[in-house]
């Protein structure tokens, strides 16, 4: 059942977000006691991601206040989650704090990596929408330092961050980075410290290598806009069959320009160049955005050749596909829509739209997929209700890919169009994105050699 859920929630993901890149999942060991400290920034759907990421069963911990409800802690226990008992929440039902609330859960997990098994904890102790993870809770150090005590051998804290270019919007990017472990066989505090604090600062800044953090809400959405920008500016041209740009190459840049900020304060010079060039990278993403251009189409051949190939590629992975996506279109259909009008009924913050579409449109599809099941087992047997059963995730997949490829080769073609009719605006558009791709890394260069100064 775990594995049948897990596989929904996979369904559920592919559907809400276009892309989602796990990058470093080697580092993840199976086998061996492994506790996952992750951000938490979207809600029950940052759990789904990682279920989805590690493909053997997890030890998940989520607030205690989730339990309330005897149907849902039910099912809760019944998957394995074990609840966590938080201060605040003690604190504001009017009961004092009892130092030993989560006893049974310090338990349970030091049991299951007693048996080499892999614990999920949410370190911030909630979910939030703020632009920078929240002062950690000390429960993740404390858990693996008991763990330790009790002789548990071999255990690692691995940190896994999780970016969302939109969390909220459907078909946007998502970026799951599995940072470098902690190894508690070897771990000290050094300097004196104490053992929880101290290794909750590891943790936190383990944590903070593999997130993007920002002062405030307007400067993430400008760096993170900025970053997209000069990503696809630096980027070549790239083939419609090639998948997504990864998100965790704007990422990168993101964290590069969070460092430079700090250097061009520094430098007016500097620091005046860049705000030009911010104005004019803005001005080309607008204009070429204004004519239903994307700022990496810019470069794209309009010869009748490469267009001719381009129609006869498309229209027969169409004639091949097409079939099978129109099936897990229309299997995946009512569900999909039915969770999507829930999630938008008085949402409460920016996460629940993906939650609330995610967890219901998980639940919609097992239910559909066990009906029709159902159906096709009663009229033609177990063997063909088997096979059914697994054809309808892959033909989800197929529909999510062709549905992507349909639309960016439909932006490809308007872009073709548009430099077809209008020759000497590709022509403009070209010239001033070469010149801003320089300029941009010139800019880069002379803040690494400003910081080299400075720091000699």
């Amino acid at each position: 059942m775990y594995a049948l859920l897990r596989a929904a929630a996979g369904v559920a993901l592919r559907w809400y977000y276009r892309d989602i890149r796990i990058e470093g999942v080697e580092r993840i060991p199976r086998g061996r006691p492994t506790l996952l400290v992750v951000n938490h920034p979207n809600a029950l759907v940052d759990a789904l991601l990682v279920g989805w990421t590690v493909p053997w069963r997890v030890l998940i911990t989520a607030k205690a206040t989730l339990f309330r409800n005897r149907v849902g802690a039910a099912l809760l226990h019944w998957l394995g989650v074990v609840p966590l008992r938080r201060a605040s929440d003690e604190r504001r039902s009017g009961r004092g704090v009892d130092p030993g609330r989560n006893s049974d859960t310090f338990r349970a997990v030091r049991e299951a990596l007693a048996r080499g098994g892999t614990v999920l904890i949410f370190p911030e102790g909630k979910s939030h929408d703020e632009p920078s993870l929240a002062p950690l809770k000390t429960g993740a150090a404390r858990m693996a330092l008991d763990a330790r005590d009790a002789g548990v051998r071999g255990l690692v804290i691995v940190p896994i961050g999780l970016t969302f270019e939109r969390k909220d919007a459907p078909r946007t990017r998502v970026l799951v980075q599995v940072g470098e472990a902690i190894s508690m066989d070897a771990w000290q505090p050094g300097d004196g410290g104490r053992g929880p604090e101290a290794l909750t600062a590891q943790i936190d800044a383990r944590l903070r290598s593999v997130t993007l953090n920002y002062a405030s809400n307007d400067d993430a959405a400008r760096t993170i806009r900025l970053a997209s920008t000069i990503a696809a500016l630096l980027g070549d041209v790239q083939p419609i069959g090639k998948t997504d740009r990864s998100l965790h190459v704007d990422a990168e840049i993101a964290r590069r320009i969070t460092d430079l900020s700090t250097q061009l304060t520094a430098d007016e010079r500097l620091r005046d160049s860049s705000d030009r060039l911010v104005n004019r990278l803005e001005a080309l993403e607008r204009e070429a955005s204004d004519r239903g251009i994307l700022v990496e189409d810019i470069g794209i051949r309009v010869a009748s050749g490469p267009a001719l190939r381009f129609i006869v590629r498309e229209g027969w992975l169409l004639m091949l596909g097409g079939p099978v996506a129109l099936w897990g279109r229309l299997n995946h259909w009512l569900p999909f829509r039915a969770a999507r009008l829930l999630a938008l009924r008085s949402p409460d913050g920016a996460s629940d739209p993906a939650m609330r579409t995610l967890v219901a449109g998980a639940a919609f599809v097992l239910i559909t997929y066990f009906a029709q099941t159902a159906v096709v087992a009663a009229a033609w047997g177990a063997d063909w209700a088997a096979l059914y059963l697994l054809s309808l995730p892959i033909a989800a997949d197929i529909n999510f890919w062709l549905s992507d490829r349909l639309m960016r080769s439909a932006r490809r073609a308007r872009a073709f169009f548009t430099f077809r009719r209008d020759p000497s605006l590709q022509h403009r558009l070209a010239t001033e994105l070469d010149q801003l791709r320089n300029e941009v890394i010139a800019l880069d260069r002379a803040a690494d050699a400003f910081r080299a100064v400075a720091e000699f």
